[in-house]
């Protein structure tokens, strides 16, 4: 856990200082959301299997797909914004469908799309210039 929050921290800092395009934060956030959920998945699989037998892989295959189809999205550049936020809500109902078992632990990569959601939002809009309109008659 300490590891991931230390790569966050590192990703963030690099894109500050580096001043990246506006759709690389959400793109970092949309790998960090499926790193997250990936390793979610990994370290709950034996219980869910103990615990759950064959359910196991949709229980843990819906959020891991939740993930994936943002990641996707973005590697294709296609329907980003959308994909991304019915992913997050996909993934935060699933998880709170299984809230008192398994599903806790896929909060923080549903709010980490959600994160993501936003941080495209507020890149698509253009930057102010500061020149203003200029007129349409020619100068005199």
């Amino acid at each position: 856990m300490i590891l991931a929050l230390f790569i966050t921290a590192a990703a963030f800092v690099h894109l500050g200082r580096n001043r990246a395009a506006p759709g690389a934060v959400g793109r970092v956030l949309r790998l960090l959301a499926f790193a997250a959920t990936a390793g979610i998945a990994i370290a709950l699989l034996p219980f869910t299997v103990a615990d759950s037998g064959a359910s196991a892989g949709y229980l843990l295959g819906v959020p891991v797909a939740a993930a994936a189809c943002p990641l996707i999205a973005d590697l294709t550049g296609r329907a980003v914004g959308i994909t991304t936020a019915v992913g997050a809500l996909v993934m935060l109902v699933w998880g709170l469908i299984l809230g008192l078992g398994i599903g806790l632990w896929f909060i923080l990569p549903a709010l980490l799309l959600g994160m993501a959601v936003v941080a495209g939002i507020s890149s698509r809009r253009a930057p102010a210039t500061g020149k203003g309109y200029r007129s349409q008659r020619p100068p005199a």
